[in-house]
């Protein structure tokens, strides 16, 4: 056999290898977006419900929230990804010891990664979400409503907050 025929073998099989990897890693992701549920959560309780930022200063910096959720569906639930309705808000979670970093919107094909954090019945999670008034520039005045969604193994739980952006 010629070096030629085994430079041709070998790049051959280094693109064979490359496509079924892509391909793995592709079915893979795929499966993990499917397996994230859309039905709202049963037994998870946030307090508060709702905040009403009312008039919120356009130059007078991020406003920050902290929400508490409980698990009172009688089992332990997985948190599976946080996003956010909107690229002026952020939100992270922490469970005990262990917290995420803040997460925002997902534009396309810009999806926040998946979580593995557990959240035994009876126990609460910490939720900080952060509103930048100015993220929308100039224009962005007037009122806003924006939502927090956590994916939990058993459903999705929706935190929610509005306001009026005012110059």
């Amino acid at each position: 056999m010629t070096n030629e025929t085994k430079f041709i073998i070998g790049a051959f099989a280094f693109t064979l290898l490359v496509i079924v990897g892509l391909a793995f890693f592709i079915s893979f992701k795929e499966k993990k977006v499917s397996q994230i549920p859309t039905n709202t959560v049963l037994g998870m309780e946030s307090t508060p419900g709702n905040y009403d930022l009312g008039n919120v200063p356009i130059n007078g910096g991020v406003v920050t929230k902290e929400y508490e959720v409980k698990n009172t569906s009688g089992k332990g639930v997985q948190l599976l990804k946080i996003a956010t309705s909107c690229m002026c808000t952020t939100a992270s979670v922490r469970i005990g010891e262990k917290e995420t970093r803040f997460f925002s919107m997902e534009m396309t094909g810009d999806a926040n990664p998946f979580l593995d954090l557990k959240l035994k019945n009876g126990d609460s999670a910490k939720v900080s979400v952060k509103f930048d008034p100015a993220a929308h520039g100039p224009a962005g005045v007037g009122a806003f409503d924006r939502i927090v969604w956590l994916y939990f193994d058993t459903g999705v739980k929706e935190l929610t907050f509005k306001g009026v952006v005012v110059k």
